[in-house]
């Protein structure tokens, strides 16, 4: 997916116009760009000593349920003198999350969930107590882990803690990490994969995918010894998106090798887990884990104290200088689990403990604060609890309304925003040009509009209402291309500026290779010596010449879509001119060109194959093409032809080639198409590797393979003729017999004498 490209000095302007002085209540941010300083009072995780720090965003890396992360540089540092906090140095990288989600939706849903599981405000977000127990955990499961993995930096550390006033929400400083996600392993002997807990690294084709696996079962188990169970969720393979919480450290001496520099990065869930809202396979294992052995409901990061407290008291040599600390984790995990209503683990106490429901109360009420459902002087009327709270609180399951309800009655500012906006027509407008700049600035930041278009809107702010009531509940894409339809015209004539100069110019295509090897070094999918050794090999002919194939690729990936939408255009006037309705016609069409979606064998594999027989026939030569040859035929996957094909001249190459397609591939997926997931490592699985191991297979059965094959076909064809009894010389009957020769004779008839011949004479000149 191509970077968004945005203007962050127009994003600026336009969070200005969203707070003007004379608007009662502004708009938020909803995250920090690029460049921006932040200035925060910080506290330690260990020791838990109190400093000011300047951080200065580095880069935005993306956001999920459990927050937004930024890769910061510690600009400045300020300790009351003798004090200080081991790891944290004014001018290192730092990775930096703030617990609220930079999506709108994705706020929503996340809070949504939380609240169906505990009744409350996403603690982590707003709960100092959920905010430093989870902290202080990963540095105790980091200091754990020198026992089961032999090193500390199996688990990121975790330095400080402090509270954001322009998000309003908690955040973390912890350590910024090096690596990479896994490799997307060459295999054709996956079975090892089987016997992954005792299979050695040096005996399969899989080590990084082995290695990691085992290091996340020893991640889930450690956290099970330590009484954290719901944390080790993040750690449990089949969920199929935890990998990505595993890195490969390349900032270490000690990283070589697959099992070498593997490191826990996440400790923060996202979505708590309902047990009628499984969100992945091993979701649902978890669930009657959770019911049956720990008779727990809902499940998120609660730990069980007592197995924990045993834990440390069996290591106590190991955790001797972190007393302290864990003394600071009983204390805040306590007053976190008492600050939500939690009718699942609560249950009738909240009824005869009068101590737990003020605590809830006040845990609430933060909530509320921070939501801006509830100013100061509101909250400490809530805090006096009584029928005001129960309403308060009640009012707040109504679906739209209740959030409405609330900020009505427990802000005073947003109560006088909306009077003056009922009442007084200037303030009117300003509030409605406020409102459009904000909602803008996610616009422009999405692309949905471009700075010319953007400024337009911000001006009138009633086209951006108008807007958003219409273009703007369509996808990202269709929105820009109803915007200016030009855009299909630019992109139609830089693909073929594209297509052009790659066939024509060797130069450009050696230009293109080298920028994707480099990239693919970022990426983590080639090595720095893999890098250098492709580039040393780029003139080589075998390389060219893919490259050249690979330009006709790329020309035939329209090919089939071109062909379907005039065939379906036509069969639709065809029937609109036989007195056919239009919503039969519409049907036609949406069918003709689903179908050529679905067929194994189109128009563009049909151009893409042909074109590699060409070139066998044009160079007398099968052996360099005869695995890239019949996968050229093939819809979606004819891309993986060539390599396939280079597997053994050129492994890294091809390895890093159908890696590219799968993570292209799948990262459409939501959620599980996530890079370095585990759905990634299976569609390059089914696309490469089982293909490999099936030709390994094939190799000495090939001749009885395609005789049978070509046997099956010829049984088809003339299945197909008496029940049908096409006409032969009709457009049908001519292209189901050209079909049946070409994918079911001429592999036996034709490729594989060609290969045999190949064979026999290397053989003589290999005697001679």
């Amino acid at each position: 997916m191509a970077k968004i490209e945005y203007s962050r000095a127009l994003c600026a302007k336009l969070f200005k116009a969203a707070n003007p002085p004379s608007l009662k209540t502004g708009h938020r941010l909803t995250r920090y760009e690029n460049g921006d300083e932040l200035t925060v009072d910080i506290t330690g995780v260990h020791p838990a000593v109190k400093g000011r720090a300047t951080l200065v965003i580095d880069q935005f890396l993306g956001g999920g349920f459990a927050g937004q992360v930024y890769r910061c540089r510690l600009a400045a540092l300020d300790f009351p003198e003798g004090q200080t906090i081991e790891g944290l140095a004014a001018g290192k990288l730092y990775a930096v999350k703030i617990i609220i989600p930079p999506s709108s939706f994705s706020l929503w849903f996340r809070n949504t969930v939380y609240w169906l599981a505990f009744q409350g405000p996403f603690s982590s977000q707003v709960n100092l107590g959920a905010c430093r127990s989870g902290l202080i955990l990963q540095k105790l499961v980091r200091r754990a882990a020198e026992m089961k993995f032999g090193r500390e930096t199996a688990v990121k550390d975790a330095y400080a803690s402090f509270w954001d006033t322009h998000l309003n929400a908690y955040g973390e400083i912890t350590e910024w990490i090096e690596g990479r996600m896994w490799l997307l392993e060459a295999d054709d002997e996956l079975k090892g994969r089987k016997n992954w807990r005792s299979i050695s690294l040096e005996q399969t084709g899989s080590p990084e995918y082995i290695a990691k696996r085992r290091f996340m079962d020893g991640m889930v188990r450690l956290l099970h010894d330590m009484g954290a169970p719901e944390f080790a969720r993040q750690y449990e393979w089949w969920t199929m998106k935890s990998q990505p919480n595993v890195m490969k450290r390349t900032d270490l001496p000690d990283a070589d090798g697959p099992a070498g520099g593997l490191c826990a990065i996440d400790f923060r869930a996202g979505l708590a887990l309902l047990p009628w809202l499984p969100m992945s396979p091993g979701d649902i294992k978890l669930i009657f884990s959770g019911i049956f052995k720990r008779r727990t409901l809902v499940q998120f990061d609660r730990c069980n104290t007592e197995k924990m407290k045993r834990f440390l008291d069996a290591h106590t040599e190991i955790f001797a200088d972190m007393q302290p600390a864990i003394r600071e984790f009983f204390e805040q995990n306590r007053a976190y689990r008492r600050s939500l209503p939690d009718i699942t683990h609560h249950g009738f106490r909240l009824f005869s403990d009068a101590g737990l429901r003020k605590e809830i109360r006040a845990g609430l009420i933060d909530g509320y604060r921070a939501a801006g459902l509830a100013d100061e002087a509101f909250a400490e009327k809530l805090d006096r609890g009584g029928s005001r709270f129960t309403l308060f609180y009640l009012s707040g399951g109504l679906p739209i309304l209740g959030k409405i309800i609330r900020k009505r009655w427990g802000n005073t500012a947003y109560r006088e925003h909306v009077s003056a906006i009922l009442t007084d027509s200037g303030y009117r407008k300003t509030a409605l040009r406020a409102h459009a700049a904000a909602g803008l600035i996610g616009w422009h930041r999405t692309g949905r509009v471009d700075e010319k278009h953007t400024e337009t809107l911000l001006v009138h702010p009633g086209l951006f209402l108008l807007e958003r009531c219409t273009l703007g509940l369509l996808p990202v894409t269709v929105h820009r291309v109803a915007l200016r339809p030009s855009r299909i015209r630019d992109r139609i004539r830089d693909g073929w500026h594209f297509l052009k100069n790659f066939i024509v110019s060797p130069e450009f295509r050696e230009q293109w290779f080298l920028n994707e090897i480099a990239r693919g070094e970022r990426d983590g999918m080639l090595t720095a010596e893999e890098r250098a050794d492709l580039e040393r090999v780029v003139k080589d002919p075998f390389i060219v010449r893919y490259l050249k194939c690979l330009g006709i690729h790329f020309a035939t990936v329209p090919v089939t879509q071109i062909v379907s939408v005039l065939l379906g255009t036509g069969w639709a006037v065809w029937l609109l001119m036989n007195g056919y309705s239009g919503g039969e016609a519409l049907g036609a069409f949406g069918l003709t060109v689903a179908v050529f979606q679905i067929t194994p064998i189109s128009p563009g594999s049909i151009c893409r194959g042909g074109f590699v027989v060409y070139l066998i026939l044009k160079e007398r030569n099968l052996r360099d093409y005869i695995i890239a040859a019949p996968v050229s035929f093939l819809k979606y996957v004819g891309y993986l032809a060539f390599p396939l094909q280079m597997t053994s001249t050129y492994p890294h190459l091809a390895r890093f080639m159908a890696s590219r397609w799968a993570t292209n591939m799948v990262h459409v997926v939501p959620v599980f198409g996530e890079k370095g997931a585990l759905l990634e490592h299976w569609v390059f699985d089914s696309f490469f590797n089982c293909p490999q191991k099936f030709a390994k297979w094939a190799a000495p059965r090939m001749r009885w393979l395609l005789s049978g094959w070509m046997i099956a076909g010829l049984a088809l064809y003339g299945t197909v003729l008496a029940v049908r009894t096409p006409d032969l010389t009709s457009p049908q009957g001519f292209n189901l017999m050209l079909g049946t020769v070409v994918i079911f004779l001429l592999p036996r008839l034709l490729f594989y004498p060609l290969m045999t011949k190949k064979k026999h004479q290397a053989a003589e000149n290999a005697k001679l």
